[in-house]
């Protein structure tokens, strides 16, 4: 059994830890067999089960992120997992974020499908001891004038280093974060930001990401036709695959989007 939280949640999970240490089962083994935050960049006390953090680039561009490091003592099992790409809040699929509330457009970045691979690694952890791979972090220039960002940003705009995916390498989108509220509020919100007002749209958009579409005419230069970027999207699923950093489940989805994208 374990334990998630993303968030605020991550920030019970974290704040539970201490008591993880003391409370047992009858048998006197731990409660939670591993723990998944995700959301949050705490720095996150040394327990003794496996555990993995998920940060986003939201965390990352915070200046916040954990500079812990990766362990495999007892005691000491952790994982950081980043993933380019993705924001602290699934704009993606949050009923709320439908009408946009946002300034710029709503970030589409599927936060399952990477969430997934940092769960699955922790369950076979766990479940079967087998050790997960360590990940390279997202980079960090901490230089804001050159692109406005404290990552360090490729010539698309997209988050350099951590877990690659298909979405940063073989793009067709910039993903950044963190949104705005649109100026004025749009007025056909979701109750759930029609209710709570103004505060309500600039906290959900500040916690979303945003994408910005590339031009065609850099489309025409990245890509020969819409056929070669779903084929080099495929490609980037089956090494991503390969490598445990993608499970075949969400692959249906991944390569809808890039089916879906218009080449003129």
């Amino acid at each position: 059994m374990v334990l998630a939280g993303t968030s605020a949640s991550a920030a019970a999970l974290i704040n539970y830890l201490p008591a993880h240490m003391v409370l047992r089962l009858p048998d006197m083994k731990p409660v939670y067999d591993g723990f998944l935050p995700t959301s949050t960049g705490a720095t996150i006390r040394q327990i003794d089960v496996p555990m993995i953090q998920v940060p986003t680039m939201t965390e990352v561009m915070s200046g916040t992120a954990t500079a812990r490091q990766d362990g495999d003592s007892p005691g000491d099992q952790f994982r950081v997992y980043e993933f380019p790409g993705m924001a602290h809040i699934d704009s993606r699929d949050a009923a709320a974020y439908y009408p946009n509330p946002c300034k710029l457009p709503i970030s589409r970045f599927p936060l399952a499908a990477y969430m997934s691979v940092a769960l699955n690694h922790l369950w076979q952890w766990v479940d079967k001891g087998a050790v997960p791979p360590k990940a390279d972090r997202i980079l960090v220039d901490r230089n804001v004038s050159n692109d406005g960002s404290l990552m360090a940003l490729d010539e698309h705009g997209n988050a350099r280093g951590g877990i690659r995916n298909a979405y940063v390498d073989v793009p067709v989108k910039k993903y950044g974060v963190r949104n705005e509220g649109a100026v004025p509020p749009i007025p056909n919100a979701h109750p759930f930001v029609a209710v709570r007002g103004e505060a309500a749209q600039n906290q959900l958009c500040g916690l979303a990401g945003y994408e910005m579409a590339i031009s065609q005419v850099d489309l025409k230069k990245l890509y020969k036709d819409k056929k070669d970027y779903v084929r080099r999207v495929e490609r980037s699923l089956d090494e991503a695959t390969k490598q445990g950093w993608f499970l075949p489940v969400y692959r249906r989805t991944v390569v809808a989007d890039a089916a879906a994208v218009a080449f003129q």
